[in-house]
């Protein structure tokens, strides 16, 4: 049940819907991923952002301009992840474009040219983004591509194409990996590239690894 009618210019470098985000906002607790946070609960409720980091990360293409209602339970998470903040002493530049959380699995980046959460608001409410390790050590080879110049598998910040790629993956090329998979995407602890054993962290999906 709302309660509440607030203006949010007090917090207008924040953000994240009760629920939405469980691993960046509570199981992270770096600046970037708690004004990830703070900042869906408003957007979820249609604030419009005037930021320009605010705009880049969340569109302001479904707003709604002037004050916006939230439930009691995303007050009291706000007040939770201000708690948070303090200590910390967050200060987060809301004039770039782009925000990268670092995560416990690499990074994560959203706005221009990444996640933008006010166009694919549920992109990752399904998604364990820092999936639990699975206890067990797997690993698979890279094969089937294309030997042509651009042959490769990309490895990805994010287990979704739309993430940027961070780094490639070739035929041959052996992928360890500890953690959950998401799906068929999957998380590289290392990579052992003939002899060598290198730590190479990323996403990749898993077709093109047997």
């Amino acid at each position: 049940m709302v309660k509440y009618l607030i203006l949010i210019t007090w917090l207008l470098p924040v953000s994240a819907i009760s629920g939405s985000f469980p691993v960046l906002g509570s199981g992270r607790d770096g600046c970037e991923s708690l004004w990830i946070e703070r900042n869906q609960i408003i957007n979820t409720a249609g604030y419009c952002f005037e930021t320009v980091l605010g705009q880049s990360v969340f569109d302001n293409s479904d707003c709604v301009p002037g004050a916006v209602a939230l439930p009691e339970t995303s007050l009291d998470r706000i007040s939770q992840i201000e708690r948070a903040e303090g200590p910390r002493a967050c200060d987060i530049n809301t004039e770039m474009a782009l925000l990268t959380v670092n995560g416990r699995y690499g990074p994560l980046r959203f706005g221009i040219g990444a996640i933008q959460l006010g166009r694919w608001p549920n992109v990752l409410a399904e998604m364990d983004v820092f999936p639990r390790e699975s206890g067990r050590e797997r690993s698979c080879t890279v094969s089937g591509l294309s030997n042509s110049g651009d042959g490769f598998l990309a490895l990805r910040s994010g287990p979704d194409v739309r993430y940027p790629q961070i780094g490639q993956l070739f035929n041959g090329d052996r992928v360890v990996s500890t953690s959950v998979c998401m799906g068929r995407w999957c998380f590289s602890d290392s990579v052992r590239i003939g002899n060598v054993q290198e730590s190479l962290n990323g996403w990749f999906h898993a077709n093109w690894c047997e």
